[in-house]
């Protein structure tokens, strides 16, 4: 295709049958091209390969529908094709399997001229094109041509550049006599398609203050929408709402992602129904001290972490020396310095703490029984990633200024609540 040529008309000019039959082509292959150049080919209503079983005879039908093949050509049917011996016979099918069924775009030459108005030196005479379909069936799975490229030349011969529509995969089987072609399958169709940079709904219409989530059954009246049936197939991001980029740092500390992302998608989603990834899904985990996108199975086991309460406890005794010389002789009460346990909560609620003595190192050989240690009381407080848990004790025995017990060991353990 070099150029478009379009029939120009003027006064006292001589016309014949190839100036009319070029009119039409002009206007069939601007139709064509539309088609063409602006949609993606395939099924637009309709053809959804159909199965009766009535006393266990098998039938498959293709109902009425609309497609559009990759040379822009419209292939309607009118009414339900049901397949038969003339589609075994015509396609040469020897041996059972499963087979692709193709619709194309098909014409014929009909009507003859009415009597009288024939040339009787001329062959094909014929007033009108008959634009129909025909059905082929070709050995799963099968990929009978290539898509045209923009440049290549149209075309309006059927027979030669083998272009057709997938409906889908039909088993065959020529020697049976009650399911000569039963179990129709859907995969692999072909559904047509847009080419476009956007999609715009009808404006002055606020589908956020009018849409209440899940979606509605059925269109809103008038438009306030985009209803899209039943999938949609994004190549690159899909952004609903506000686009955002993912950021490497916030507040001067650095962001990490975990597992590492292999690619730096932005955006959002809202979905309602299933949701198959094949990926990672991160949320961002906006942490003070550690700011993180946490992949799906890193989020939710660090939701299931936060969600429950975290037993933790001193890794080793910890050593507790009492003040020295003592407060007061006789015996004395202190509170020791704060023992803090690492948590993997991020915040709390509660704490409940509880300690015990582990073994003691004395000052002097006082005897025993005039020597001890006592706790008298334990708490827990809550803190950001860690539990804090104070330990009171009294020690008796002190004789004068010095104090008895010159070290214990405390092994203190907490419940943490988110």
């Amino acid at each position: 295709m070099g150029s478009i040529d379009r029939v120009r008309y003027y006064d006292g000019e001589f016309l014949r049958a190839f100036d009319f039959g070029d009119e039409q082509t002009y206007h069939m292959e601007m139709r064509r091209r539309l088609n063409r150049y602006l949609h993606r080919y395939g099924i637009a209503q309709g053809l959804l390969l159909t199965e009766d079983i009535e006393a266990g005879i098998h039938q498959v039908s293709i109902p009425p529908g609309l497609a559009i093949d990759a040379f822009g050509r419209e292939i309607y049917l009118f009414a339900p094709y049901t397949f038969g011996d003339a589609d075994i016979t015509a396609n040469r099918i020897a041996s059972a399997g499963a087979y692709d069924v193709w619709l194309r775009y098909n014409k014929s030459a009909s009507t003859p001229p009415s009597a009288g108005y024939s040339q009787c030196n001329q062959t094909n005479q014929y007033t009108r094109w008959m634009e129909s379909f025909s059905v082929v069936l070709l050995q799963s799975p099968s990929n009978p041509f290539t898509p045209p490229a923009f440049t290549d030349d149209d075309t309006d011969n059927p027979s030669e550049d083998q272009v057709g529509v997938l409906l889908g995969t039909v088993s065959v089987d020529p020697s049976s006599a009650t399911a000569q072609f039963a179990s129709p399958q859907l995969h692999r169709r072909h559904f047509l398609g847009i080419f476009a940079q956007s999609i715009q709904t009808p404006p002055g219409y606020s589908a956020v203050s009018a849409f209440n989530f899940p979606a509605r059954q059925s269109a809103w009246n008038p438009p306030i929408s985009l209803e899209i049936e039943p999938n949609i197939f994004a190549r690159q991001n899909l952004i609903l709402g506000p686009d955002f980029d993912l950021t490497t740092t916030t507040g001067g500390v650095a962001i990490t992602t975990t597992p590492a992302a292999t690619t730096s998608p932005s955006g959002s989603a809202k979905l309602a129904g299933d949701l198959f990834v094949q990926g990672n899904v991160y949320s961002f985990v906006p942490d003070p001290v550690k700011p993180q996108w946490l992949g799906l199975s890193a989020y939710v086991k660090q939701l299931a972490q936060q969600g429950m309460p975290d037993f933790v406890a001193t890794a080793v005794p910890v050593a507790i020396t009492p003040p020295n010389p003592a407060p007061s002789p006789g015996s004395f009460t202190v509170t020791a310095p704060a023992i803090a346990i690492p948590s993997k909560l991020t915040s709390m609620s509660n704490v409940v703490a509880s300690a015990s003595i582990g073994g003691i190192e004395f000052n002097t050989p006082a005897s025993m029984n005039q020597v001890g240690v006592f706790i008298n009381s334990v708490s827990g407080s809550p803190g950001a990633n860690q539990c804090t848990v104070s330990v009171t004790y009294t020690i008796t025995g002190v004789i004068g200024t010095a104090t008895p017990i010159l070290t214990f060991y405390v092994s203190a353990s907490a419940v943490c609540y988110p």
